[in-house]
This record gives structure tokens, sequence and C-alpha cells, in this order.
């Protein structure tokens, strides 16, 4: 179960169909509840929303030519550390 240290009340409006969903999935103890269920969808919208951000920046990025410079001198100057260190930490 997701931990928020801080929660609010907030009214959305759902489908009947995808309310009635939830509520027969709580009654068959598939889930806890149906708020467990708006909440666990509405975290994995967001990770979903997050990923395609991050993905869209990077794209930005490949295409920025003082990035790469950056990038690749920073992996060429820690190339030798990881040499240093042998087996698992």
């Amino acid at each position: 179960m997701m931990n928020y240290t801080e929660t609010t009340r907030y009214t959305a409006t759902l489908p009947v169909a995808a309310l009635n969903d939830l509520k027969a999935l709580a009654g068959e103890n598939l889930i806890p509840s149906v708020n467990y269920g708006i909440r666990q969808a509405v975290d994995e919208y967001l990770k979903q929303i997050k990923k395609a951000q991050y993905a869209a920046q990077m794209k930005k990025a490949a295409a920025d030519e003082a990035f790469i410079e950056r990038t690749s001198r920073c992996a060429e100057d820690f190339s030798l550390s990881d040499s240093e260190v042998q087996g698992e930490w």
C-alpha cells in the first residue's frame, strides 16, 4: 500500500461503471478499498506521465551539442574510477 505522509480530500467525478468495478474489486477483497484503487491508479498515471516527460527531455537534450559534450567529458573524466573498485561494493 502507498504511504502518503500528507493527504487531502478532493472531490472528483468518476464514470459510474468504473466506480462499480472498484466497489466490486473491494467487495471481493482484491483491493483493500475503493479509495486505495483510485490512489493506485493516480499513482500509476503520474508515473507514466513523468516517464514520458523525462523521455521528451532526454530527446531534446540529445539534440543539444553542448549537453552531449559535457556528458561525454564527464564520462571520460570518471571512466577510470570504476576500475579502482574490484568486484561489488
